[in-house]
């Protein structure tokens, strides 16, 4: 009897202890083989408590699991009793100087950090952040202390260590001694600093978009807070160079206005535009991600202010700007695609016309200068190739296809995304203001928790504060991103890797490039388990489901599978797959067709020596009359030069 309720009492001590130390995730093998990532919660007789990261616990007989498992749940027990004996909870991270139930933090608030600063003003700011950081993570690893403070202020003091940390690695030579006290005093404001870091992506590069945010603040102390996502965009735009053919590769870069003012300079001067009633868009009213779109020039204030006095056209009928420069027909006629006139100055191409990319040129700079948010697309057509614009209409709601030549069948429009100038598609620039309306209330936290997850890449509950964001926003595509890379880098389960892409398939159903590349990824996984036939099945699908809309994708697909039967010398299945394709596609064809089917399949056997088998496919283009191939069509252009190649 007494025995008995020692043991309760034993088992009671390590259920209460259970819940007051936070184990880390690991893999639990059940006695049947299956799997589950999962922590230890608890022991009562017994029963088993165990919980996922996404906070569903499961309770069930402790023999369940493999003797290994078992092992451990013992050893964990007994380490956690010894704590009774007043050793304390050690923080699951290890880190130099960190020492048991350390964290030091108080509770967060405007005056505490206050205090703080009048404290730490002239520290040592990379100590402290060291320090800070032993204290986040002692927090984090903590059970009670997190369910107390995560929601809490948690965030707010790790916002204060991500403040620090970056001006520590601003290089005092280049001015950091100089934007000290700025970068005190925007870091005594919480609102401010947040627009600043909520923007921040992980390619950008940080500490030089910093600098651009302080030399902002510093120059305009009193528009900064007003003006503060006007300041971010500069900061997050101008942080990396120009990529060096911009605007684009159809004019000499000597002959494009350009002026390297700073992004201070360029600040005050579109304040200044606002305040003098020249824009259509008050800055101040618009998010960060739309303010991009307006300041990713970089135009003289000559160029700007001709634009805004010449230009007559309202944001409500903006669209119509595109045809309002007179199309220079003599040109293509001529195959000149490159601009021919010298000066690239906007009234120079409204007094010359131009070609489709100088028409979105001048609509997409004439709208920046007026405040509007504006984009050039590009994309291929029945014709070829097409250039075009977008701008935003209305706060939160694009419109992307001024200039868009209906009868051409374009399946998509490539643009450029000015914060780390890569490619965007139209599709996704719609998916980006989505999610950037959907970052409020609590789904803004998930920008938290994925750059929490950032800051410690290498800690157990790295991929559980990942999954934690992509909860709280399922349409938070860079989370998704950074989780595929762990799961393709780390995780050895396969079921568990397609259960992820499974996953990835039903957030982005909605978005086909992201589905597709969850497809593709899928279709490898299966692979993998040694199902050709299920991942056969899914690349045909990606062809079929994207024949009428995103074709691009489709073609791109099905050239892939021919490419890899070409590798393998498999030429007569190769032969009977390109003149499906072509069949299948040959009502929407045209420059996607072109470029990435045709051309590199005839290049491919031009190579290989098999030009009686390269001939024989443009023939069979042309019996089948699938392409523009008429004078002065630029693809017919393009297949002289092919043509060349394999005679």
């Amino acid at each position: 009897m007494k025995n008995s309720f020692v043991i309760s009492v034993i088992l009671l001590i390590s259920s209460v202890y259970c819940l007051s130390v936070e184990f880390p995730f690991r893999t639990w093998t059940s006695t049947s083989g299956v799997r589950i990532e999962a922590r230890l919660i608890g022991k009562s007789g017994d029963k088993l408590t165990i919980e996922r990261s996404d906070s569903k616990q499961f309770i069930f007989p402790l023999s369940l699991v493999s003797k290994a498992d078992q092992d451990y749940v013992r050893s964990a027990l007994m380490s956690t009793l010894s704590l009774s004996s007043g050793q304390g909870v050690r923080p699951s991270f290890n880190q130099v100087g960190a020492k048991p139930n350390s964290a030091s933090l108080p509770i967060w608030s405007p005056t505490v950090i206050e205090k703080w600063w009048l404290t730490h003003e002239n520290g040592d700011w990379n100590e402290l952040s060291v320090k800070m950081m032993v204290d986040l993570r002692l927090i984090w690893t903590t059970k009670e202390t997190r369910s107390l403070r995560e929601g809490r202020d948690f965030f707010s003091w790790f916002d204060h260590w991500r403040w620090l940390t970056l001006f520590n690695k601003l290089d005092s030579t280049k001015g950091a001694d100089q934007l000290k006290d700025t970068f005190v005093e925007v870091g005594k404001n919480a609102s401010l600093q947040k627009t600043f870091l909520k923007a921040l992506h992980p390619n950008d590069q940080q500490v030089r978009a910093l600098e651009i945010f302080l030399s902002i603040a510093n120059d305009h102390p009193d528009l900064i807070e007003r003006y503060s996502a006007l300041a971010v965009a500069y900061a997050v735009v101008f942080d990396q160079p120009f990529p060096r053919n911009w605007p684009h590769h159809q004019v000499l870069s000597k002959d494009v206005p350009i002026d390297p003012a700073l992004p201070s300079k360029r600040f005050g001067d579109m304040v200044k535009a606002n305040l003098g009633r020249k824009l259509e868009y008050d800055p101040s009213q618009l998010s960060v991600t739309e303010l991009k779109f307006v300041i990713d020039h970089r135009l003289p204030v000559s160029e700007l202010e001709w634009a805004r006095e010449s230009v007559k056209f309202r944001r409500s009928s903006f669209g119509k700007i595109f045809s309002s420069i007179v199309y220079d027909r003599p040109r293509l006629d001529g195959a000149v695609f490159r601009w021919p006139y010298g000066d690239y100055s906007l009234s120079s191409i409204q007094e010359k016309g131009g070609i489709c990319v100088d028409q979105a040129y001048f609509s997409s700079m004439a709208g920046k200068a007026k405040g509007i948010p504006t984009l050039t697309f590009v994309g291929q057509g029945s014709g070829g190739g097409h250039a075009w614009f977008g701008f935003l209409k209305n706060p939160g709601r694009w419109e992307t296809d001024c200039g868009r030549y209906e009868n051409q069948n374009y399946p998509v429009g490539n643009a450029i995304d000015p914060q780390l100038w890569k490619l965007i598609t139209d599709d996704e620039l719609g998916a980006l203001a989505r999610g950037e309306k959907n970052l409020s209330g609590f789904r803004g936290k998930a920008v938290d928790y994925f750059a929490w997850a950032l800051a410690n890449p290498d800690a157990e509950f790295y991929r559980e504060s990942l999954k934690r964001a992509r909860t709280l926003h399922p349409a938070y595509v860079d989370v998704w991103k950074k989780e595929a890379t762990w799961v393709e880098a780390k995780l050895t389960d396969l079921r568990e890797k397609r259960n992820f892409w499974d996953a990835w398939l039903k957030a982005f159903s909605n978005t086909v490039d992201l589905k597709i590349e969850g497809q593709k990824k899928l279709a490898d996984v299966y692979d993998e388990m040694g199902n050709p036939s299920q991942a056969e099945r899914i690349r045909s699908l990606i062809v079929k489901q994207n024949r009428s809309g995103r074709f691009d994708l489709a073609i791109k697909e099905g050239a892939e599978q021919i490419m890899n039967k070409l590798e393998k010398k498999l030429w007569a299945d190769a032969e009977k797959t390109y003149e499906r394709m072509v069949k299948d596609f040959e009502k929407t064809a045209g420059g996607e067709l072109y470029y990435n089917l045709v051309r590199p399949y005839v290049e491919t056997l031009v190579r290989s020596g098999r030009k009686e088998q390269a001939m024989d496919a443009i023939e069979y283009l042309k019996k089948r009359n699938v392409l523009d191939l008429g004078p002065g069509s630029i693809i017919g252009l393009e297949m002289q030069k092919l043509l060349q190649k394999i005679n």
